[in-house]
């Protein structure tokens, strides 16, 4: 870890070193000296030359790994105002002639909650499945036969010598492709519109000939290529460094560790393992709810991969964890509607101040009802940016660990996945609502690595001997019962 934190530290300072050039270089058009068409046709000519020995490369491993640093991060991270920095380990194998992908990735996230998946896409079909049994269990997962052309673009631009293909198949140079060089640096930049008029510029350094940037300015992702060095036979940069949406700062901190050639990928690597059950289920879109105590009422659709609750209190009803985004948020409060047209929504509650956990706060906002959470996640929810301008009109009601209203039981807990977390205990139903403390598959698949809030969660339910018989997740599960609970927190031991 330590030799990956100092690549990452050298990398990160390259770039932005990179950065500040290439922009004063931009700025300072006076510095640049354009070249004719003939010119670039040349230097292009002279790009294939150098990549020769790369071009026959239809099918390849690489091992790789990533450290996430994009500020996107920050409602999705143990403290909104410090984002967290997960890392992701992958090995890719890629068989371009046959269109065929075969992906592991490691994510690791805060507390210890691990992704472990792999994706794959054969001839006739395209899938993804979970190692460790999060979040899918033994179900899998049916992706888009187009998902190829995608991850293969989102793949291959870390690769230097895939970057500048589209250069190196261009066959009208002299309209798609401007040349200039810059006299102080001694770096050529080459300007390409591509046919659906996407533009790029790569700049190259002469000495040796080398990739040193890319940017997409169709997309607005900048990459920096550094640390070249030949494994195998093939010479790469092992750095990579991404700029997205113009920041200043890097969104990823790439290292490629290897790249091997293959003849094709390993045909079992395309197949769905023994073990798999049948595929996840997929939503409808149509929400539905059952009513599972008395005066308390289950919503989710036929996929069960979102889940809230609803209580109902004399005229006024509360509703639990259905403000994740605008539409589920519209969707539910038109269920309840209809449902009890003669009754009124008074509140909506929130776990903890993930985007995933409140961005669709707004719809309740604008029809007066009240926020209910603790006091870290309302002064969150008061910073989030796309609030900024309506935060005068919403209106909060804090809640205090132990605190009871109208027979819901709430409870604040300190742990690694939001620095203030709550759940609700229904005494009387003897139901728990709960977000992201358990993430525990629909088929029950106990995870093979078990975060540390999990263990939180389960320690703060015993000490307080909250009697339930069901867990109502708000992701994934929404019926965990007090065995299955159980077999989580020993799969720790």
């Amino acid at each position: 870890m330590t030799v990956n934190l100092i690549r990452y530290s050298r990398s990160f300072t390259f770039a932005c070193i990179a950065l500040l050039t290439i922009t004063l270089t931009t700025a300072s058009a006076t510095t640049l000296a354009k070249i004719s068409a003939g010119e670039a046709e040349k230097f292009v000519t002279k790009l294939k030359i150098h990549y020769q020995k790369t071009l026959p490369i239809a099918g390849f491993s690489m091992t790789h790994n990533y450290l996430y640093l994009g500020h996107n991060a920050s409602y999705t991270s143990w403290d909104y105002k410090a984002p967290n920095r997960y890392t992701a380990f992958k090995v890719t194998e890629f068989d371009l002639e046959k269109e065929h992908y075969f992906e592991n990735v490691i994510h690791n996230y805060s507390g210890g909650r691990k992704h472990d998946e792999v994706h794959f896409q054969n001839d006739t079909e395209s899938f993804r499945y979970a190692k460790n049994g999060v979040p899918y269990g033994k179900h899998i997962v049916r992706q888009s036969m187009d998902d190829y052309e995608g991850f293969k673009n989102l793949i291959l631009v870390n690769v230097d010598f895939f970057a500048v293909r589209p250069l190196l198949e261009e066959t009208n140079i002299a309209t798609t492709i401007k040349l200039h060089q810059d006299k102080v640096s001694g770096k050529t930049t080459l300007i390409y519109k591509s046919a659906n008029d996407e533009v790029a510029e790569y700049v190259f350094g002469d000495s040796p000939l080398r990739l040193l940037s890319l940017n997409n300015k169709s997309m607005r992702r900048v990459y920096f290529y550094d640390d070249y060095q030949t494994t195998n036979g093939i010479t790469f940069a092992r750095s990579i460094v991404q700029y997205t949406n113009g920041d200043m700062t890097p969104t990823f901190i790439k290292h490629i560790e290897n790249i091997d050639i293959i003849d094709g990928i390993e045909p079992e690597k395309l197949q769905i393992p023994q073990g798999y059950g049948s595929e996840h289920p997929k939503s409808d879109g149509v929400l539905v709810s059952k009513e599972i105590a008395p005066g308390l009422y289950l919503v989710t659709d036929s996929s069960a991969r979102r889940n809230s609750l609803f209580k109902i209190n004399d005229d006024e009803i509360m509703v639990f964890g259905a403000s994740g985004y605008t539409a589920l948020a519209k969707k539910t409060i038109k269920l309840i509607g209809d449902k009890f047209p003669n009754k009124k929504i008074n509140s909506v509650y929130v776990t903890h101040p993930h985007r995933s956990d409140i961005a669709g706060l707004k719809v309740y906002v604008d029809q007066g009802i009240k926020i209910l959470a603790d006091e870290y996640t309302i002064t969150a929810i008061k910073a989030y940016p796309d609030f900024a301008d309506d935060i005068d009109s919403f209106k909060f009601q804090t809640i205090a660990s132990e605190q009871v209203i109208a027979g819901a039981h709430f409870y604040v807990l300190e742990n690694q996945h939001s620095k203030r977390q709550s759940f609700v205990h229904f005494k009387d139903s003897e139901i728990i609502f709960q977000a992201d403390f358990l993430h525990i598959a629909f088929d029950n698949t106990i995870a093979m690595v078990i975060p540390s809030y999990t263990r939180t969660f389960i320690d703060f339910v015993r000490h307080q001997q909250l009697k339930f018989t069901r867990i109502v997740g708000n992701y994934q599960n929404n019926n965990i019962s007090v065995e299955v609970m159980n077999k989580t927190y020993d799969a720790m031991m």
